[in-house]
Parts: structure tokens; C-alpha cells; sequence
């Protein structure tokens, strides 16, 4: 019998101390403090990560309890225009708080485990401007000052990283960031210095550092650095230019380049998906986009994101009907339909462009050109305004300032929120499409007015 109690306690008290265990913690909290902060959130970004934190104007705070998937560099963006941001290294259990002054964000002071890392951090980001000024004077520079700057910078980071007794791990992942930034900044050197300086034919010297010299485009330090991340993707952007042969798809291409070239799988599946979320709308050829895309990837959700997107986009393929609108606003007058634009023997080209977009404006001149061409022949130009809603005036306005002709209308909201517009996966601004005298789609995305030879030969190809 006192065996018995003696076994029924034990098994209490094992019930017991189960039941007091602690489960194990998988998230940090983050928590900040700004006065004088007037916007509704903040929002934190880092790699494959963003969330948009609710700020509480009552107290003049915010926190969220995060789950991130890896340890790493965040930002922390508090306002977008101009945009400002703080820089934080976070890790997946250590709590971190922020608290500043909006008016005055120089002095930040951090709290957590991480409080020593994200100090720094601030340091590192007001060298910037203490010794480079600004990107447009220090790429201006001539190439020898050039060159002695990005070593100023690059010494001073450096050494505030050892001197301030950061841990290991991070101290081995920042000099290798450094080392990353400085050398995109040489990658970039020539081209931005053509573009403020307007030398067109100015070369870097035969004794310019090359920045590609032992470059590793295996992509294993892709999660940890935001510099060798946007260095990798323009170098393969470049080198899938240098394969692609004339009348050849760019963009498949781009996906064969970083299969051959990327062997870090996280790298590998990062980079073609960024590029098909955008390109596979873009394709002129989405079946073999798709094929490659689905052999390459080994990330089993950006597969299915991807998916979706392309059995939209075969609902509006070349010899699909294409989607309706209704009562779209009239420049003349009145609403027009899809319909109201058929029966007439003619193809619709269609120009989906907006008031704020700066390569739509480009493209005026040289599509009124084409109009006057095109004039009395079976074609009819139509324009669709994508602004977001309330800016009648504004589309009004640059109707009558650049005299623009054809068929003006406007859709009432953007291209994102339109389901016409989404039915064509418009991601970017101008979008061409045309459309038979049936009403079916030849083109989905046709050439630009700016591709002049290529429309032409379509246009003639269909006897217009």
C-alpha cells in the first residue's frame, strides 16, 4: 500500500513539474518610442521579411511580436518620402527596443541583447554622409578622389566594427558587408559617374580596382548581405544581356543564367522568383517560362505563387478574348465600354499609362507620331488613365498640356486595384496591348511606340 501512494505522488509530482515547464520561446518582441511621430505605422524590411507595425499615436509607441526566420539585418522604415530609416540587426529571440525623437534621429538609444550590434549600426550610417556627403557628389567625384573616399569610408566602418567589441559571428558577417558595399560602389562607379557628370564616353582607368576580380557567384553570402545580393543580380543581368541573341526571350535567358551560374539553393530560388513575380508577365513565350521556371525552382510556395499567375495570364494569351471594361470616363464625354470599341473592322492599341509615370510621358510624342501615321487606317489608338482614384483634374490636365490624341480614357483607379487591368497582370507602367477587330488578344504586351521597327513589322505582319 505505501508502494502505491508512493507511485500515485510520484506520478503528481511528475504531472506537476511537466505542467510548470516553460514552453520554449521562438520570438522576439520589438518595441519602439519616437516623439513627434505623426504617421499611422512604421514598417520593418529585411530579407524575404516585411510587416508593417501599427504605431499608437496616443502613446507615441509601438511593439509586435515577430517570428523571423533567420538572424540578420533589418530596417526599420519610419518615413518613405524622403524615406527614412534605421538600421537593426535582429535575432530570432532577443528583444529589441528603440526609442528617439523624430525631429531628431540622430541620437537613438537601443535596448536588448543586441543593443551593443545596433549602436553601431547608427554610427556606421551617419559615416556615410560625415565622409561621402551624398550618393550624387561621391560618385561625381573624379576616379582618383573616388577612390580615396570609398577608402576613407571603408577604414573608418572597419574599424569602428573591431573597435567596438561586437560578438564573432556578427564582426565575421559586417567586414564581409563592408567589404561587399565597397565593392559595389566600385561596380556602379563608371555608369552612375556617366549619368550626373553627362560624359557618355568617360571609362575607369586601366588601374581601377575591378570589383568582379575573385567575385563569388555561388551566392552564399546572399542572405546576410543586401549589397552582394543587388551586385550578383545586376551581374547576371548583365551576363544574360551578353548570351541572349538577337529575337531571342530576355527573360528566359535571365532564368537559364542563374541556373547555370547560382549554385546556393536559397540564392538560386530567391533570384528566379523575384525575377518571374515580375517578368512572367512580360514573356513571349509563358508556356516555356513557366517549364523552366518549375524545373529550376526548388521552393515548393513560389511555385504555387507562380502558378497562379500563369494560369491567369493564359486566360489572356495571344488568340484569347479579351477582358471587358465598362463605363470607362470619356475625355469627350460621357463612359465608354470594350465593347463600344468593336464592330468597326479596326485593332485596338491600347496604351495603359498614368499622369505620375515619367516613361508613359516619354512615350506621348512618339505615340501621337504614330497616330498621325496610322491615321484613317484600320487601327484605333486608345489610351487607359490608371491613376488612383480622385485625379480627374490632374488626367485632364496632361490630356490638354501635351495634346495627347486618340481615345482618352480613364479607369477610375490603379492598374493594382483594377480587375480589367489584373486580368492582364499589369505589374509596371506603360503596358501595351493589342487587340483584333473580333476582340481578341494579338498581343498582350506589345511593342512600345519607342520599339518603333519591331510595332511596325507587326502592324504590317497584320496587314495594317
Amino acid at each position: 500500500m505505501k508502494k502505491l501512494v508512493l507511485l500515485v505522488l510520484l506520478g503528481v509530482t511528475i504531472i506537476s513539474c511537466k505542467k510548470e515547464e516553460k514552453p520554449v520561446k521562438d520570438y522576439l518582441v520589438l518595441t519602439g518610442k519616437i516623439d513627434n511621430f505623426k504617421k499611422r505605422n512604421v514598417t520593418l524590411n529585411g530579407f524575404q521579411f516585411e510587416k508593417k507595425i501599427k504605431f499608437d499615436k496616443k502613446t507615441g509607441s509601438f511593439i509586435d511580436t515577430l517570428k523571423i526566420n533567420r538572424n540578420g539585418y533589418y530596417t526599420l522604415v519610419y518615413n518613405t518620402k524622403p524615406i527614412k530609416t534605421i538600421n537593426l540587426y535582429l535575432t530570432k529571440t532577443d528583444d529589441t527596443g528603440i526609442v528617439f525623437d523624430y525631429d531628431n534621429p540622430d541620437f537613438i538609444n537601443f535596448e536588448g541583447t543586441n543593443k551593443r550590434i545596433n549602436s553601431y549600426l547608427h554610427e556606421k550610417q551617419k559615416t556615410w554622409p560625415e565622409i561621402l556627403v551624398s550618393a550624387n557628389q561621391y560618385f561625381a567625384l573624379e576616379e582618383e578622389e573616388f577612390l580615396a573616399k570609398t577608402n576613407e569610408y571603408k577604414d573608418a566602418v572597419t574599424e569602428a566594427s573591431i573597435s567596438k567589441q561586437l560578438p564573432a559571428d556578427f564582426l565575421k558577417k559586417e567586414v564581409k558587408n563592408i567589404d561587399y558595399e565597397c565593392l559595389r560602389n566600385l561596380y556602379n562607379y563608371q555608369d552612375y559617374h556617366r549619368t550626373l557628370t553627362g560624359n557618355k564616353d568617360f571609362t575607369v582607368s586601366e588601374n581601377f580596382p575591378d570589383p568582379l576580380e575573385n567575385f563569388n557567384y555561388s551566392g552564399g553570402d546572399y542572405s546576410t548581405s543586401y549589397f552582394y545580393r543587388a551586385m550578383l543580380e545586376t551581374e547576371l543581368n548583365n551576363i544574360a544581356k551578353e548570351k541572349n541573341k538577337e529575337g531571342e526571350d530576355l527573360y528566359l535567358t535571365y532564368l537559364e543564367t542563374v541556373q547555370t551560374e547560382v549554385t546556393d539553393t536559397i540564392a538560386k530560388n530567391d533570384l528566379l522568383y523575384n525575377s518571374a513575380e515580375s517578368s512572367i508577365t512580360y514573356t513571349s513565350d509563358l508556356k516555356e517560362f513557366y517549364r523552366k521556371f518549375m524545373a529550376y525552382s526548388t521552393n515548393e510556395t513560389h511555385k504555387k505563387e507562380i502558378t497562379k499567375d500563369y494560369d491567369l495570364l493564359k486566360t489572356t494569351a495571344k488568340g484569347q478574348p479579351a477582358p471587358k471594361f465598362t463605363n470607362y470616363v470619356n475625355y469627350n464625354g460621357g463612359t465608354t465600354s470594350f465593347d463600344d470599341l468593336l464592330g468597326h473592322g479596326k485593332y485596338l492599341y491600347i496604351d495603359v499609362w498614368a499622369t505620375w509615370c515619367a516613361y508613359c510621358k516619354r512615350e506621348i510624342p512618339l505615340l501621337k507620331r504614330l497616330e498621325q501615321e496610322y491615321h484613317g487606317k484600320n487601327i484605333e489608338f486608345v489610351s487607359i488613365n490608371v491613376d488612383a482614384k480622385g485625379n480627374d483634374e490632374k488626367w485632364k490636365e496632361t490630356i490638354q498640356d501635351r495634346e495627347m490624341t486618340g481615345i482618352q480614357l480613364m479607369a477610375g483607379d490603379s492598374h493594382l486595384k483594377l480587375e480589367w487591368a489584373q486580368n492582364f497582370l499589369i505589374k509596371g507602367l506603360p503596358r501595351f496591348i493589342l487587340i483584333d477587330p473580333e476582340g481578341n488578344i494579338v498581343s498582350p504586351n506589345a511593342p512600345a511606340p519607342s520599339q518603333g521597327e519591331r510595332l511596325i513589322n507587326m502592324f504590317e505582319e497584320l496587314g495594317i
